[in-house]
């Protein structure tokens, strides 16, 4: 791309995106495709949609054997949201039960709408709790996604409990003593899943 400076006039999204795409299949001598092919093989091959599936058809893939597909998410290493929302809890006056605030609302979502559904503020009964924020200060050493190793079986961790002192397991209904685990990979960053 020498020589080449984008201009006011000439540097529009769809124009440098085409203009690149061209560029590059000429200098590395590859060949294009557009979605219409690819779905095409993809449907005569009897293949669901996917994006290994069309992956194969654009490779060329017919009766070859496959690889096993591995699925590989990034997941944040440090929880940017520190701070949580507890609602108000309500007694709902058709049932006598604790609910929050959200779910006896009165129907409006903006206030330059019509009301998007009925009001429910009308079955609001006695606050037992306000609403209120709370800031998280401190991080638990088990975190959501972690293996761990519990009775020589591995599980996923999913939450922790009463301070970091149990811990919630993916498969099993009660919490965990958190010193009785053992780690095995922790799941944050590149996790296969």
């Amino acid at each position: 791309m020498h020589g080449w400076e984008p201009t006011v006039k000439s540097f529009r999204p769809a124009t440098f995106m085409s203009t690149v795409r061209w560029r590059l299949t000429g200098q590395l001598g590859a060949l294009s495709t557009y979605g219409y092919i690819t779905k095409s093989r993809r449907i005569a091959l009897g293949l669901e949609k996917s994006h290994a599936n069309d992956a194969f058809c654009i490779a060329g893939g017919s009766e070859q054997t496959r690889g096993i597909q591995i699925r590989i998410e990034q997941v944040r290493r440090n929880n940017r949201c520190l701070r949580k929302f507890y609602d108000a809890q309500y007694v709902d006056r058709r049932t006598g039960e604790f609910v929050s605030a959200q779910t006896l609302n009165c129907g409006r979502r903006t206030r330059n709408k019509n009301k998007n559904g009925e009001n429910l503020r009308v079955y609001r009964g006695e606050r037992v709790s306000k609403g209120r924020y709370q800031l998280r200060t401190q991080r638990y050493p088990y975190q959501p996604g972690d293996v761990v190793l519990y009775d020589n079986k591995r599980y996923a961790v999913q939450g922790t409990q009463n301070h970091g002192a149990y811990v919630r397991l993916r498969t099993l209904s009660k919490p965990v003593r958190a010193d009785r685990l053992k780690p095995l990979r922790y799941g944050k960053g590149l996790r296969i899943v």
